[in-house]
């Protein structure tokens, strides 16, 4: 019995054991398939059922609404369409959010009477070529609402299938995958944000070594240039819309610093909107004399901070200062979409001994990180390769200068201190020394032979030889050329020239001429075709930008 008993034992382990160890089966972690979900909750055709607002209000609006009840819109790894526009390969980025935040700087894009049942929402953003195309948010099963180009619209789903066939006989646009289906014109449209820094030109001393800055818009349309744009300030596009950055400074007792500040312009203007809401109006008539004049102190007290433009303390954070007093200033070297490349200035004295400092430096620094953000090393964006072209070009530097090791200052930094610039129609990378020599303070800029990469720098191709740019423009300090290949803005000391391009040439003779200021740079250049130029040029009139003062 007992040995019946074992010879069953054996046979079960054996049957088990033979079953796992299958040829098609021997590592039992490899079956696991995660389900095959590219695009979440929304792939599929949805349609339009109501219109919750639109960007342009008129008289007749409840007629336009009408117009778009039943429209489609299509989502897919392949592609994203609505009505009758798409993109392909688009990105989608998720991200849960609280709702009642979320609803905080968005409640201008929705209907005052609009409630979710729920405390977190789902938030897709689609990004078409790093570009910010439109958001999405899930409502419930088979609802959401699309927020694109200002229109924020309800949809329902009506179906799991794509409909493959919308695209046949439409011509494709490579350079933005934005496919036109019905308006074949759109390709012949460019248009630029061009960001300008001017620096200040006025006998005040508490200004001087600062700089202003501007961003211009020119569209081209059909070869025909339209009226050109301008605002104060940089305007540029990110994945996540549309930004703006602006210089400030802030006081704390005897130091002064000037940083910069990074803002999405919709949640900005939801704030300001509720900041001017709890504006509390003085009713000067009731108030006594002595209010009057207390009233009077502040007004002249406020007017005295607007002229040197101070912020509060806390926009900036002062505990790095240490034992120092004095003044630091920033330049605006580059804007991309994630990183800003900066140079910083700063000099005064140590509160504890009768000594002065002084520091120059580059720095590259994440846009999302502004104002007190840290810069990055090489190493953040070229890893090893950077770190040995960088040392290996200070280290030139250094023997050219015949420095000794005693010499040189803040040596430890080696690795940050380092920017863009301009040359030959490209950016490059370039290394800062800060070094002593006969007791002066000394800066030296030096090569490093490394290209920044597309993280840094998206797009930064010359499509018209520069030695074919200068044959045109012998007196042409910076070019570039549009993704379209139909436009070039070529840069003197003095002007901006458009030029037409053909073939790999650029036209005899300019289609426009814009007067440039001494010192004037270029720090920010973004393109845009297709029908991005009309959204771009919306939301830049939309935001401030008016017609530009030649």
């Amino acid at each position: 019995m007992r040995t019946f008993k074992i010879l069953i034992y054996i046979l079960v382990v054996s049957i088990f054991l033979s079953a796992c160890s299958s040829p098609n089966n021997t590592d039992s972690t490899e079956n696991i398939i995660p389900p095959e979900n590219k695009l979440m909750p929304i792939q599929g055709i949805w349609e339009i059922s109501s219109v919750l607002n639109l960007a342009a209000e008129s008289s007749n609006e409840e007629e336009k609404k009408e117009e778009w009840i039943g429209k489609k819109a299509q989502f897919s790894s392949e592609y994203m369409s609505f009505v009758d526009t798409a993109i392909e390969n688009p990105r989608y980025q998720m991200k849960r959010v609280n709702l009642e935040e979320y609803m905080l700087f968005n409640s201008k894009s929705l209907p005052s009477d609009f409630s979710f049942n729920k405390e977190y929402v789902e938030v897709i953003t689609v990004i078409d070529e790093d570009k910010f195309f439109c958001e999405i948010l899930i409502v419930g099963e088979g609802e959401l609402i699309l927020k694109i180009q200002g229109n924020n619209f309800y949809l329902n789903k009506i179906s799991d299938k794509i409909d493959k066939d919308v695209f046949n006989g439409n011509r494709i646009d490579s350079n933005q995958g934005l496919i036109m289906l019905e308006d074949e014109n759109t390709s012949n449209k460019t248009g630029v944000l061009l960001g300008i820094r001017s620096k200040n030109t006025d006998n005040n001393d508490k200004n001087k070594g600062e700089y202003s800055y501007k961003t211009l818009w020119i569209s081209i349309r059909d070869n025909e240039m339209d009226p050109i744009l301008s605002m104060e300030d940089v305007f540029f596009p990110r994945r996540s819309g549309f930004w703006k950055i602006n210089t400030n400074k802030a006081r704390q007792g005897d130091r002064l610093e000037e940083y910069i500040v990074a803002n999405n312009i919709s949640t900005e203007e939801e704030k300001t909107e509720k900041t001017n809401d709890n504006i509390v109006k003085l009713d000067t008539k009731s108030m006594t004399i002595e209010e009057l004049k207390t009233l009077e102190a502040l007004e002249r007290l406020e007017q005295l901070d607007k002229s040197v433009d101070l912020s509060s303390e806390s926009d900036i954070d002062f505990s790095k200062w240490g034992d120092k007093v004095g003044e630091v200033k920033r330049r605006i070297d580059y804007v991309g979409n994630d990183y800003i490349a900066l140079e910083t200035i700063g000099e005064g004295e140590y509160k504890s001994k009768d000594k002065i400092w002084k520091k120059s430096k580059l720095q590259v620094i994440p846009i999302d990180s502004l104002p007190n953000g840290q810069e990055i090393k090489i190493s953040d964006i070229l890893e090893e390769d950077g770190i040995v072209g960088l040392r290996a070009a200070w280290e030139r530097a250094v023997n050219s200068l015949e420095l000794d090791s005693k010499d040189i200052l803040y040596r430890e930094e080696l690795l940050e201190n380092f920017g863009l610039e301009r040359k030959l129609g490209h950016w490059f990378i370039k290394g800062r020394i800060n070094y002593m020599k006969n007791d002066e303070f000394h800066v030296h800029d030096y090569d490093v032979s490394l290209m920044p990469p597309s993280e840094v720098v998206a797009y930064d191709s010359l499509l018209v030889p520069w030695t074919n740019i200068k044959d045109v423009v012998p007196s042409a300090v910076d070019a570039y050329t549009s993704p379209n290949k139909d436009i070039a803005l070529v840069f003197t000391e003095y002007e901006l020239l458009i030029y037409d391009i053909y073939g790999n040439e650029l036209n005899r003779l300019p289609k426009e001429r814009i007067d440039l200021k001494e010192d004037d740079a270029v720090m920010m250049v973004e393109w845009a075709s297709g029908q991005y130029v009309e959204r771009w040029k919306e939301v830049f009139e939309n935001s401030g930008g008016k017609p530009f003062d030649y």
